[in-house]
């Protein structure tokens, strides 16, 4: 699904303009940090490893993946990811 999803926002704008959005200097992390762990989602699923070692580290690349997309969606709302860290920082816990 998610690279269903990358494809087809490359297809309404345009493979270059697409790169060259997810690479802007606020969101090259965020879309690293995603390109990587959907690779590696891929990549687990074909090596031979038990079953439950494996359901694991899908499941953690997987939540990796989905934070890295909110974030870089939120990335195109004005203060969207200053108005996520506001309720993140209300939400847990801090030593301040």
């Amino acid at each position: 699904g998610n690279i269903l999803s990358l494809m087809s926002s490359m297809f309404l704008s345009g493979p270059a303009r697409q790169l060259k959005s997810m690479f802007d200097e606020k969101r090259w992390l965020t879309s690293t940090v995603y390109l990587v762990s959907l690779t590696c989602s891929i990549a687990i699923c074909f090596i031979p490893i038990p079953t439950g070692p494996k359901i694991g580290l899908l499941v953690l690349l997987l939540l990796v993946q989905m934070s890295a997309s909110l974030w870089y969606t939120l990335s195109y709302i004005p203060y969207g990811r200053a108005t996520a860290k506001r309720m993140l920082r209300s939400v847990l816990p801090t030593d301040e």
